[in-house]
C-alpha cells in the first residue's frame, strides 16, 4: 500500500477478511480497484497526480484541507488536487479510482483550447456535472475490457482509450477553464479538415494524435472537431474508424491462412469483436468473417 498506491497510513479491521486492490498503469492514467470487505481507513500524501474515487458499492468519507464529505455511487469524490494530503474511511467497499497526471491534464487542455496553460489548473467543488456520469461509464468499461482482453489489447487501443478519459475527464468536471471549453470556438480555415484528414490516413495504424492533429490543422482541438463534424457530419475519431475498417477490409481479404477476424480487428485498433463485426456490418454489408472465407488463403 505504501510503495505502490502511495498510502502514508493504511488501516483495517484485524478479522481476517480479504482486501484486494487492483493497480494498472498506463503512460498518464492509473486505474485502481480495491474491493474491501471490512472497514479500513488510510491516508495519502502529496502526489504528481490527482485522484477521484467511484463506488460501485459502498460508501465512504473523504477529508482533504478544509474539505469532507460522502462518496457514495450517484456521488463520487471531489477532484483530489495533486498537491493535497487527504484521508478516506470506508466500510465494506468495491471501489476505481483514477488518477491522471497533473501534467497530462494541464497539456490536453491546452490542446482543446489552442493555447498554453501557464497558470494552475483549479478544479471546484459545484453542483456536479452530468458529464460524469459518462466519465465514470468510460472508465469502467475500459477497466472490464482490460480485464477481460488485456493481452491482447493493442498499443494503439491503449493509448486512444487513455486520451479520450483524459479529455472527457477536463470536460466532465468543474475548473477555472472550463469557460474557454464552453465558448464557442473560432472558425478554422478551409484547409485545417483537409489536413486532418490527411494526417489521419497517414497515421491510420497508430494511436490518433490529437496534439499532433491539431498542430498540423494550426488550429485548436475544439475548432478542429467542430468543423470537422459540420464538413464531414462526423469527428475526426470516427472518420479515422472508416478508415480503419477499409483498412481491416482490405486485411480481410488477402488474409494468411492463420489470420482471424480477432487478430485483425485487434491490429486495426478494434478492442471489441461485437463492436467490430456490426460496424463492419453497417460499412460493407456483410460480417468481417464472411470476407474472411472468401480470401483465397483462407
Amino acid at each position: 500500500m505504501s510503495s505502490l498506491f502511495g498510502a502514508t497510513r493504511f488501516e483495517v479491521a484485524p478479522s481476517g477478511q480479504e482486501c484486494t486492490a487492483h493497480y494498472l498503469r498506463l503512460n498518464d492514467v492509473t486505474l485502481i480497484h480495491a474491493r474491501y470487505l471490512e472497514k479500513h481507513s488510510m491516508s495519502f500524501g502529496e502526489a504528481s497526480f490527482i485522484r477521484q474515487y467511484f463506488t460501485l458499492r459502498g460508501t465512504g468519507r473523504f477529508s482533504a484541507g478544509p474539505r469532507t464529505g460522502e462518496i457514495s455511487i450517484g456521488s463520487p469524490s471531489p477532484i483530489i488536487p495533486a498537491n493535497m494530503a487527504f484521508d478516506l474511511d470506508f466500510e465494506q467497499s468495491d471501489m476505481l479510482v483514477l488518477r491522471i497526471e497533473y501534467s497530462a491534464l494541464k497539456r490536453y487542455l491546452g490542446v482543446l483550447i489552442g493555447r498554453e496553460i501557464d497558470s494552475e489548473l483549479v478544479f471546484h467543488d459545484m453542483v456536479p456535472n452530468p458529464a460524469v456520469g459518462s466519465l465514470r461509464r468510460g472508465a469502467f468499461h475500459f477497466a472490464s475490457d482490460y480485464n477481460a482482453r488485456g493481452k491482447n489489447l493493442s498499443d494503439l487501443v491503449i493509448t486512444e482509450t487513455e486520451r479520450i478519459l483524459i479529455m472527457k475527464f477536463l470536460m466532465s468536471n468543474w475548473h477555472n477553464y472550463t469557460l474557454f471549453l464552453l465558448k464557442t470556438p473560432p472558425q478554422p480555415s478551409n484547409s485545417a479538415v483537409k489536413k486532418a484528414k490527411e494526417f489521419i490516413e497517414a497515421n491510420w495504424d497508430k494511436p490518433i494524435d490529437i496534439e499532433g492533429m491539431a498542430s498540423v490543422a494550426n488550429v485548436s482541438a475544439r475548432s478542429l472537431f467542430r468543423q470537422f463534424r459540420k464538413e464531414c457530419g462526423s469527428s475526426p475519431l470516427e472518420f479515422a474508424k472508416q478508415i480503419r475498417l477499409t483498412r481491416a477490409k482490405e486485411m480481410l481479404e488477402r488474409a494468411e491462412p492463420d489470420a482471424t477476424v480477432l487478430s485483425v480487428a485487434y491490429r486495426c485498433g478494434f478492442q471489441n469483436a461485437g463492436h467490430f463485426a456490426r460496424d463492419f456490418k453497417l460499412a460493407f454489408g456483410e460480417l468481417p468473417s464472411d470476407t474472411l472465407k472468401r480470401s483465397p488463403r483462407s
